[in-house]
């Protein structure tokens, strides 16, 4: 008899073999029969839960590919400044958060957008909601800060200091003094300055955000570590039960021997999966690695920042220890020598993964499927790098149009899986759907509502090794499933995002949302 029984469903299974049902029986914690309402009934005993659904859509388990939780954790933590719709409003969310705030702790916030301002942030603008504190408040893309004076002199940047490469100062033009907006790399001047938050402060973070993540409908993360004291964070909530999701920890390859700590009884659980090694920079920056210079910068064709024999060397490391060599490419130059190295890598039952994989051409795309590679993506990028970045004015059209070309890569038969990048972007596994079925730039790129989000089902856990007890819905798979108030498939394309959450089942146990 089942334990918890799912009826009156509309149950999209992700297996191709069965790909719709009405019901689905949970026993301990597996599947044990996915069918009809009538199938379902037989399995249903005095002391089985029944939930009837009335016809609301589950889907499998929802999991995200690349996100930072800890750092989610610290911008809950932050100012949020997205209702701000002037700068007397802002100046009043900031009055409000400086009362609450110690003299002399720096205040962060992020969210704002000079549209709904009318302008942009001005240092005397932040000096006068907040004289007692440091000021950093991120733009809602998260490549533009506004700052205070307070900051500014802690951060050391005075009128002569020179922005980094890939970044921007901005100034009076008159007067020559700094307005307080630092871009992109410029950024980085300013947030060194900031502290690291305490253990407990980052813990207390984590937490929060585990709450935020697992409302999202996601049952697995594959948890991008930045610093050595998250793998203690992420011990420390495994032990006490604080993890309300699965597990799967990607570190930089500095941290790899520290990570060899993670090892639990149920590695379905927690498990150290994977170790990034960065090959390039980003495409915002003018620092991802090109074939041929950026359009508008012609003496520039980005950076590697390994070598072809450094890079084979990283990844002979992160083989010998069993895990998964996840390689950030951006340029074609970068995917370029990834594929090289992994062509010569001999055959492992490990599975290569390339991070953003963003440019690319027709020779790399069929390189990518002959070494059946995966390509992670995070969707809510592909946007952001087009209408922000202006992707076409720096890459030319015609390079333009191989910018993450996803359904280009779907049809040659190349796996590709969906994360946020959050808190870079925003957390919703929906949006990401959303943003690669209606795309704008280069239309015939898009994905069907299905194609899109089996890269936040079965895909996903196929990139992780664990296709075969996750990812669909099905018999003596592990019971993680979604419930959601629409059905992704058959809503309108533009309202997938709104989707909610009603609830999730994770190893057969129902959390109310």
């Amino acid at each position: 008899m089942a334990d918890t029984a799912l009826i009156n469903a509309n149950i999209i299974t992700m297996n191709p073999d069965y790909p719709t049902a009405q019901a689905v029986a949970i026993s301990k914690n597996r599947i044990l029969k996915v069918g009809t309402n009538r199938q379902i009934n037989r399995l249903i005993g005095d002391d089985t839960k029944v939930l009837n659904l009335d016809g609301k859509t589950v889907v499998p388990g929802l999991i995200d590919t690349h996100i930072h939780v800890a750092d989610y954790g610290r911008c809950l933590m932050w100012l949020d400044l997205t209702t701000a719709k002037s700068i007397t409003e802002l100046q009043r969310l900031l009055k409000e958060k400086a009362a609450q705030t110690q003299a002399g702790k720096w205040i962060v916030g992020r969210g704002w957008n000079q549209s709904c301002l009318k302008r942009m942030p001005k240092t005397t603008d932040l000096d006068a909601a907040t004289p007692d504190n440091p000021v950093i408040l991120y733009h809602e893309t998260a490549m533009i800060c506004a700052v205070n004076t307070q900051a500014q002199k802690l951060a050391g940047v005075t009128e002569k200091t020179v922005a980094p490469t890939g970044g921007t100062i901005d100034k009076n033009p008159v007067t020559g003094e700094l307005t307080g907006i630092f871009r992109d790399s410029a950024a980085s001047l300013i947030w060194q300055a900031v502290p690291e938050p305490t253990v407990d402060e980052l813990l207390e973070a984590s937490v929060l955000a585990c709450q935020k993540i697992s409302a999202a409908g996601l049952t697995s993360v594959h948890w991008l570590v930045l610093s050595e004291v998250e793998i203690g964070i992420i011990q420390k909530l495994h032990t006490f039960g604080r993890l309300p999701f699965r597990v799967n920890v990607v570190v930089p390859e500095a941290l790899m021997e520290k990570a060899a700590c993670l090892k639990t009884n149920d590695p379905s659980v927690l498990r150290f999966g994977g170790v990034t090694i960065d090959v390039d920079g980003y495409l915002d920056s003018k620092e991802a690695a090109l074939q041929e210079p950026y359009s508008e910068d012609h003496g520039n064709r980005g950076k590697l920042l390994l070598t072809e024999e450094a890079l084979a060397v990283s990844v002979a490391k992160v083989l010998a220890v069993g895990v998964q060599p996840i390689i950030l490419a951006m340029g074609d130059r970068a995917v370029d020598t990834a594929l090289k190295v992994i062509e010569k890598t001999p055959p492992c039952n490990v599975r290569f993964r390339i991070e953003q994989a963003a440019v690319l051409n027709k020779d790399l795309v069929k390189r990518l499927k002959t070494q059946k590679v995966i390509v992670s993506i995070q969707p809510k990028v592909i946007s952001t790098e087009f209408s922000v970045w202006s992707a076409v004015q720096r890459l030319g059209l015609e390079r333009a149009s191989w910018l993450h070309p996803l359904k280009t890569l779907l049809d040659a038969g190349v796996t590709v899986v969906g994360g946020s990048d959050c808190p870079m972007e925003p957390l919703s596994p929906f949006l990401g759907v959303q943003e690669a079925v209606v795309r704008e730039a280069f239309p015939e790129q898009r994905l069907s509502a299905m194609e899109a989000l089996c890269m936040y089902t079965l895909d996903a856990a196929y990139s992780s090794g664990e296709e075969d007890v996750k990812g669909s819905i099905e018999e003596g798979k592990i019971a993680d499933l979604t419930v959601l108030n629409a059905d992704p498939v058959s809503v309108e394309p533009g309202k997938i995002k709104d989707i909610k959450v009603e609830l999730v089942i994770i190893n057969g146990k129902i959390l109310i949302v």
